[in-house]
């Protein structure tokens, strides 16, 4: 027994090649050309970073991060606090933010994901997330 020592593979003739590559050139001429003229918008690949959103991080730069431990003496006895994005409960352990205008309580990262995604009020009541004097120039 072994491995074999030859290859199965596929050879493609060169004049195809040619056509197959001439072929993605002009597809990428034409994608170009919609995005110089406007008529298509670029979209990341998913799992690539993207620059920074100045919205998304005025936001965030605004809005106060807290342990939950010292914010929950707030709340109403008895009640349950689940983060509205992720539905997971919101522990002492956990920071979260506080929003400026119905002061619902999420955990940070799942309220920054939020934002990041272009989002502007709030996930359970939809009221801006910053209060009128704090709102950003970047919106409203």
């Amino acid at each position: 027994m072994g491995f074999p020592s030859f290859y199965y593979g596929v050879i493609l003739p060169k004049p195809l090649i040619l056509v197959m590559q001439l072929l993605d050139c002009l597809q990428q001429c034409i994608f170009i050309s919609l995005l110089q003229v406007g008529l298509l918008q670029y979209q990341p690949t998913p799992g690539f970073s993207s620059p920074p959103d100045p919205v998304a991080s005025a936001i965030k730069n605004r809005l106060q991060v807290a342990r939950f431990s010292t914010l929950h003496k707030e709340l109403r006895n008895g009640e349950e606090s689940v983060c509205a994005v992720c539905l997971a409960a919101l522990e002492a352990r956990h920071e979260v933010r506080k929003l400026g205008n119905c002061s619902h309580l999420f955990h940070k990262g799942c309220i920054d994901k939020w934002v990041e995604l272009g989002q502007v009020t709030c996930p359970l009541c939809r009221s801006p997330l910053l209060p009128k004097g704090q709102t950003c120039h970047y919106y409203m």
